[in-house]
């Protein structure tokens, strides 16, 4: 379904969130939540901003590395893993010991996923999610909060919703950019928005090293916006842009987190590298 309304690029915003209290200054803290890691320090081990799952036997097991990341190899922070070299293994990282972001609190305000990242080496026998998922990971059984097998065909993985961004080698666009959505296990429709992009530009497609930067965005209704920009020259400071709209395409009480997943389609291992995670509310 079409969105009716203005859409405003909320994208252009950034980062971001905190509203300001119309008392004397500072940040009203128990209305917006929001939770950022750059991977400058290790918040992997312990203490965790951050929890990630390699199933299997990890080819490179996660870790933060000043050699990952493009175009500036290390500027910023940067995690870096590989997924085992056997078929239908994956890797998540989750933002959030568990799910933590509810649609139907927020009020006139927004449930946000952001996620900065690279794929590097190549684009073949993978597949990539990004966005929102109500589970911190699916397991080695799963292919991410939503996948793409065949065609144009998402398959979920997600307890009962997620929203977001899906590459697959085995896509009909196979380096295509698709959005998507699962309402309550049941499953949307899938966009090329790489081709057929809602917004002033198309996202993607995807390029190797190739700076990326996905946003995820949910009102109290449960409907979805979505952003991206693959770019190049840029890093961290790309805004990206409006690409589609769906209309109460998630439960809106769904208690949902930021999620990025990498799987292998073969015997081929499949890395990722990741610049920075967002998520945030403003109610």
């Amino acid at each position: 379904m079409a969105n009716t309304r203005a859409i405003e690029d909320r994208g252009a915003r950034g980062l971001e969130v905190p509203r300001r209290l119309s008392l004397a200054g500072g940040v009203d803290p128990t209305r917006s939540i929001y939770l950022f890691e750059d991977f400058i320090t290790d918040h992997i081990a312990e203490d965790s901003n951050v929890v990630v799952n390699q199933s299997g036997t990890p080819t490179t097991a996660a870790a933060i590395l000043a050699t990952a990341g493009a175009p500036t190899a290390g500027h910023g922070g940067w995690i870096a893993g590989s997924v085992d070299n056997v078929d239908d293994e994956i890797d998540e990282v989750a933002l959030g010991a568990k799910p933590w972001l509810v649609p139907a609190a927020v009020g006139t305000g927004l449930v946000v996923a952001e996620i900065g990242f690279v794929i590097p080496t190549a684009l073949t026998a993978r597949g990539y999610f990004v966005g929102l998922g109500d589970a911190e990971t699916g397991g080695a059984d799963d292919d991410g909060m939503l996948s793409i097998s065949s065609g144009i065909t998402l398959v979920s993985g997600a307890t009962g919703d997620a929203a977001g961004f899906v590459m697959s080698s085995l896509a009909t666009d196979a380096d295509g950019w698709y959005t998507g959505a699962v309402k309550a296990t049941a499953v949307g429709t899938a966009l090329n928005v790489t081709t057929s992009s809602e917004g002033p530009s198309n996202v993607g497609p995807a390029v190797v090293d190739d700076y990326t930067k996905l946003r995820v965005e949910v009102d109290v209704n449960g409907s979805c916006y979505f952003y991206g920009i693959v770019s190049g020259a840029g890093q961290r400071s790309v805004v990206p842009t409006f690409c589609d709209f769906q209309n109460a395409a998630i439960t809106a009480a769904a208690v949902l987190e930021p999620i990025f997943s990498a799987r292998s389609t073969t015997t081929t291992a499949v890395e990722w590298e990741i610049d920075y995670m967002y998520g945030g509310v403003a109610a």
